[in-house]
């Protein structure tokens, strides 16, 4: 009996598709109430919401806040039960699919954990924050030098308040002011900048604001340090191998690898794909798709572990719907007297045969009729799921 065999059973829908379905207004909505409440908790961090971001990474608004919001809506609708997993893009594809099975359940399991990463990996941009222009764009013509010539390590008050009048006089989104004007927002090493001490009071309020224990300010500043190379390591082709420095920063930490890794899947996919526009993106979910491939590379036990489970799961899933559907082996036994012996392993092979459609349940006698019965109601709840016996 190959409990495992699954049937084609995949959406039409496309990532992306899935995406704008799963940030509603309503959800968007409530993200924004949810980091305004956050902001009256931490008066500090209010300044998330005048700190600029701009094409062509971020797209989503033209505040660091936005993107905090966008990736708070894409935590609510996971957590409450959205999945990407059986989408037409990630469907066929067994180690994006289980991959995306732990990032899910990660956030599932630890939503606050993540809210909290999406406010404290941001918290030193302002400081870092660095306007520049490309080269003969009107940006520089306005003032905003190109990174090379400039004497000032980060963008001044007065830059600030310049590139602010200029971006609100010019009315349009994101993508089509950053195409008009050229200017660039830079952080310097704000991720890793987060674990300095002159942020520990801001991170402590961000652990307590999201009723987490003490512990996780360590667990999360870690996962702020790796932020940018989750990304930036695998954008060179070949460079899987350098997956093992997060298993390896993780362990020298003390923190428990699993679950940083894990974490850092789920970052990949709220962060860097869910939680962000991108002026280029040439494939569904690019990051996430990476960084899993990468670690398929170079730890494959991850992905092996995780077929395990995922085989027990299905198991027992199957096993619960049969028992749901009267054909559980102790009642099917009880009801044709089986003998214990061999004869049972036949029987329920024949109990298998009519739930795929492959007998009329003939061998069963006068109790065909509703052994039958109870195999195709079997048969629907297990079609539903995507799975077969």
């Amino acid at each position: 009996m190959d409990f495992l065999a699954k049937p084609e059973h995949r959406s039409t829908r496309s990532v992306q598709t899935l995406i704008d379905e799963m940030l509603t207004e309503p959800r968007l909505h409530n993200a924004r109430d949810r980091f305004g409440a956050v902001v009256q908790d931490i008066p500090s961090i209010s300044v998330l919401s005048t700190t600029p971001q701009t094409a062509p990474r971020h797209c989503e608004g033209p505040f660091v806040a936005d993107h905090i919001i966008r990736t708070f809506a894409a935590i609510d609708a996971i957590a409450s039960g959205e999945s990407m997993r059986d989408c037409e893009d990630i469907a066929t594809d067994p180690v994006l699919s289980l991959a995306l099975l732990d990032a899910e359940e990660a956030i599932r399991d630890f939503p606050d954990v993540f809210r909290a990463f999406a406010v404290m990996h941001n918290i030193a941009k302002p400081d870092r924050l660095l306007l520049v222009a490309e080269s003969g764009s009107v940006g520089e013509r306005e003032g905003f030098v190109r990174l090379n010539r400039r004497a000032d390590e980060y963008s001044t008050s007065s830059e600030l308040h310049r590139y602010d009048k200029m971006r609100r006089a010019h009315g349009g989104d994101s993508a089509s002011w950053f195409a008009q004007s050229g200017i660039v927002a830079t952080y310097d090493d704000a991720d890793r900048a987060v674990i300095a001490p002159q942020y520990a009071e801001a991170r402590a309020a961000i652990v307590r604001c999201f009723n987490l224990e003490h512990a996780y300010e360590k667990f999360i500043a870690e996962l702020c340090w790796s932020h940018d190379d989750v990304e930036e390591f695998f954008i060179t082709p070949g460079n899987e191998s350098e997956f093992g420095v997060f298993a390896a920063r993780a362990g020298k930490a003390g923190l428990n690898v699993e679950k940083y890794l894990d974490a850092l899947l789920a970052i990949a996919l709220l962060d860097h794909d869910i939680g962000r526009i991108g002026l280029i993106r040439p494939i569904p979910l690019p990051v996430f798709r990476a960084f899993a491939l990468a670690e398929h590379t170079a730890m494959s036990e991850r992905f092996a572990a995780r077929e395990a489970r995922q085989a027990h799961a299905r198991k027992l899933r199957i096993k619960s719907i049969l028992g749901d559907s009267g054909l559980a082996p102790e009642v099917i036994f009880a009801l044709l007297k089986t003998p214990i012996g061999p004869e049972r392993g036949v029987v329920m092979e024949h109990v298998y045969e009519v739930t795929r459609g492959e007998s009329q349940g003939e061998v069963f006698g006068d109790h065909a009729g509703h052994i039958c019965e109870c195999a195709h109601r079997a048969q629907k709840l297990l079609a539903a799921e995507g799975l077969s016996v």
